[in-house]
């Protein structure tokens, strides 16, 4: 059936859902060769995967994942972008990640080390002093202490463990990218999750409604970002009741002034790691301040603590004027690193 699978692939054809999860099941198993996987994975990449080929995907790592004892906690959030956008951004999400949890917001924050970027989510956590759980025990007490749990994606799923040297070979975006804020394995009810274009997250909206999720909103700015853009326009997609609403949102809608990308790129793990700290600080340049206001009140919106995005952003001012995140971060980093001491 692989050579059947590969040869519809070079045909430009589209797998079926049973067709993808089998191929999925296969590389990770070894019986699919480096190169026919390259060549599979280049091919769907550029003609662009579809819904079905994306849910046989998940279904299928998901299937041979370590998945997480039920949480103790329930309707948790997820805050998680596709990567793959070029644009060099410090770490938006995680910046987001403990804003939402310094608000009582219960966070199960998925990543990983970074594959196309400059620095992903494990890595910035690594230079803030946060360590990422390995195992559900872990997880669930990270929950219980600061109300965020780090997840490593890599100890989650061994199954990704063949690919992970392919995806460094290619370098550009994969299914995988697409496919990587779906696997979280404490499986939340809430998610913002940045695509990096507008097919990619119209793709990913429907492949969560088709999942089911109890409500989530995918986003991708004019310019590529796998955020909310304080640039210009981003696209939106709500998931929620089974049914995908798209529209668009401005900074000025949230009443937030456009900045520049410029001001939002960084050079490696270090530089986003201060930067983070600075705007939980209430500190930062305003464009990288202004732009994990907008996403971290997406993400209120998205687990419905809000009515608007522009009701989220009066209460993450707050948080940062106060400095309540920035004191969270503290606790976080400061516990952590008496776990590892001790």
């Amino acid at each position: 059936m692989i050579s059947t699978i590969i040869q519809k692939i070079m045909k430009h054809e589209t797998l079926k859902e049973n067709e993808a999860s089998f191929f999925m099941e296969n590389l990770a198993s070894g019986e699919v060769s480096d190169a026919q996987a390259s060549s599979v994975l280049s091919i769907m990449s550029f003609r662009g995967e579809t819904v079905e080929e994306i849910v046989g995907f998940v279904k299928a790592i998901r299937k041979l994942s370590r998945i997480t004892e039920p949480s103790l906690h329930h309707d948790l959030m997820d805050t998680c972008g596709t990567g793959g956008d070029g644009a060099s951004t410090f770490n938006i999400s995680t910046a987001v990640s403990i804003i939402l949890s310094s608000l009582g917001i219960k966070v199960a924050k998925h990543g990983n080390k970074a594959v196309t970027s400059k620095s992903g989510s494990s890595d910035v956590l690594e230079a803030l002093g946060i360590h990422a759980a390995s195992n559900h025990y872990e997880a669930n007490t990270q929950l219980s202490k600061y109300d965020i749990a780090f997840l490593h994606a890599p100890y989650f799923h061994p199954a990704l463990k063949k690919v992970a040297s392919l995806r460094q070979q290619l370098p550009f975006r994969t299914i995988f990218n697409s496919i990587g804020p779906l696997l979280n394995p404490m499986s939340p009810a809430y998610q913002l999750i940045g695509a990096s274009n507008e097919i990619v997250a119209g793709k990913l909206a429907e492949v969560i409604r088709v999942l089911g999720i109890k409500r989530a909103l995918i986003v991708t700015g004019k310019e590529g970002l796998d955020e909310c853009s304080i640039t210009g326009e981003t696209s939106m997609f709500l998931v929620e009741n089974n049914a995908v609403s798209a529209f668009t949102y401005t900074p000025e809608e949230a009443g937030l002034r456009r900045g520049s990308l410029h001001d939002l790129k960084v050079k490696n793990k270090q530089e986003s790691a201060k930067l983070i700290i600075s705007i939980l600080n209430g500190e930062g340049n305003e464009s990288a301040k202004n732009i994990v206001i907008l996403n971290a009140a997406a993400a209120l919106f998205a687990s419905n603590r809000v009515q608007s995005i522009r009701d989220g952003v009066e209460i993450v001012n707050q948080c940062l004027q106060s400095q309540t995140a920035y004191y969270h971060l503290l606790e976080i980093t400061k516990m952590e690193a008496n776990v590892h001491v001790n």
